[in-house]
């Protein structure tokens, strides 16, 4: 009999920055768009963005005005070769389409979120108050981590024994350990909870909580010593870190309400041996090193000839009419589970896993595959594709796909993080002169960013695609702005 797991397991949420501080909305968007090359639009959030969520080249990546130009030229050209790529009637590939739709798709999750999980919230001053000054412990624990090989003598423990008690209930060699902990260490959430959001006690046992598979804490709290911000920005530092934290923990357990409701009687069961198979030859392709995977995936996007061992997914599509799993009374193939696979990259929720965990993670994996395709449908029926933040995503990487195609066509390197051939910088030049007359830009809007110097590249965090933006276009180091119309878009 196939085994039935219930499709909703455990919502993680988290991403870099909080759903509810995107500002292009549709009453702010004229205000926000810094250049139109055409239909195309670059918002001042995207240039902010895309020059500092992802490395610059060296050429461009200081602070100063002539970078600041080099880099508004650069995502204009973006725009010009992809405006050219569609007057060629070039095509983009059917990984790429997947790219794009998968990150549509992805923003319009994150919109669900903001809707149902961060527009709930509500701030209670007083609560922050309290919590900004528990932020500020530091503790002094008691604590012993057992082996799984004790779970059925935890299991028949009761009482208010302290730890010591325990540990001669279970075996007196086990060592308990000291340790200072604030709340920057790194700790299972259950003890986190108890810390830094909940109520805590000297010399009470708490536990057990499990971390990871082979582990098991106990730990008891000694003390804690207070400390306290001194100058204005630290306090208003903390309370900032304080509140967004509060908001992202009660945002996903707002969330977490709402899906659990949307996937009610939602269940996924497993053909054991077709899904022992898949696992078996899809392990092969995701237990591999890190940089490997990444180039089997840039690979399958741009379509390049040289491939990886991990590329290949022949193996697996020879099972491509057998069917792995029953959903919601459908069932799916293993091509139609591929397809889904697509649009949405597995997203594995323990990051380290060896060859006897894939098969359990991979159905953890595929559950949340489904969960999201089920939050996806129902942002599809909110009618949040055309939301202008999500259409903004859309074509921004679409352009970017389009954009980095010709210049593959070019014959120019694609990944290049040098710097732009001549060649190139004389074709974007052609495009500048050809195109001028649809070039605006709002010259005053540009004269007041400011950016930062500093090399980030910040990821979202369990989502299928990682990347907040698409990297920096390498394809000029013009800093000359003498084609196009200045105007002013909030006339």
């Amino acid at each position: 009999m196939p085994r039935a797991l219930s499709l909703f397991l455990i919502l993680t949420v988290s991403l870099f920055y909080s759903c509810n501080k995107q500002t292009d909305t549709a009453a702010s968007a004229q205000k926000n768009i810094l250049a139109q090359v055409g239909d195309k639009i670059i918002t001042v959030n995207d240039f902010i963005k895309r020059c500092e969520y992802v490395p610059r080249p060296v050429y461009c990546k200081g602070d100063n005005y002539i970078h600041k130009k080099i880099a508004l030229n650069s995502l204009v050209a973006e725009k010009l070769l992809a405006i050219e790529f569609e007057k060629l009637n070039y095509t983009i590939t059917e990984s790429q389409k997947f790219l794009i739709q998968g990150q549509k798709e992805q923003a319009m999750r994150q919109l669900m979120l903001k809707r149902f999980g961060y527009d709930k919230v509500k701030i209670d001053t007083n609560h922050i108050v309290k919590l900004s000054k528990l932020s500020k412990r530091e503790y002094q624990m008691r604590f012993i981590s057992l082996n799984k090989k004790y779970k059925q003598k935890i299991e028949g423990f009761s009482g208010n024994q302290k730890l010591n008690d325990l540990v001669l209930m279970f075996d007196k060699n086990i060592e308990i350990y000291n340790k200072t902990v604030n709340i920057d260490e790194n700790m299972i959430k259950e003890v986190e909870e108890i810390l830094f959001y909940g109520n805590q006690n000297v010399n009470t046992l708490y536990g057990p909580f499990y971390a990871g598979i082979n582990n098991i804490l106990y730990f008891e709290i000694q003390g804690w010593t207070n400390h306290a911000d001194i100058t204005d920005k630290q306090k208003q530092d903390t309370w900032d870190q304080v509140k967004h934290k509060y908001m992202e923990k009660m945002a996903g357990k707002f969330y977490s309400k709402y899906v659990a409701e949307l996937m009610k009687k939602k269940i996924i069961e497993y053909d054991p041996e077709i899904f022992e198979l898949f696992s078996i030859k899809l392990g092969k392709i995701y237990l591999i090193e890190k940089n490997r995977k990444e180039a089997a995936i840039e690979n399958r996007i741009w379509e390049r000839k040289k491939e990886t061992e991990a590329a290949s997914f022949e193996d697996i599509r020879k099972m491509k009419n057998s069917v792995i799993l029953t959903y919601d009374n459908k069932q799916y193939n293993v091509l139609e589970l591929l397809d889904l696979i697509k649009k949405h990259p597995l997203v594995f929720r323990n990051k380290t896993i060896t060859p006897e965990m894939f098969t359990n993670e991979l159905k953890y994996a595929v559950a949340d595959l489904f969960r999201d395709t089920h939050i996806t449908e129902k942002a599809y029926t909110l009618n949040l594709d055309n939301d202008i933040r999500v259409k903004n995503i859309e074509k921004k990487w679409d352009d970017y796909i389009k954009s980095s195609s010709l210049k593959k066509i070019f014959g120019d390197d694609l990944v290049s993080n040098i710097k732009p051939t001549t060649r190139l910088i004389e074709r974007v030049d052609s495009l500048q002169n050809l195109y001028s007359d649809i070039i605006k830009i709002d010259t005053d809007k540009f004269e007041k960013i400011n950016l930062s110097k500093v090399d980030m590249n910040v990821i979202y965090s369990n989502q299928p695609y990682a990347k907040l933006e698409p990297d920096f276009p390498i394809i000029t180091d013009d800093h000359i702005l003498n084609y196009g119309k200045k105007v002013s878009f909030n006339d």
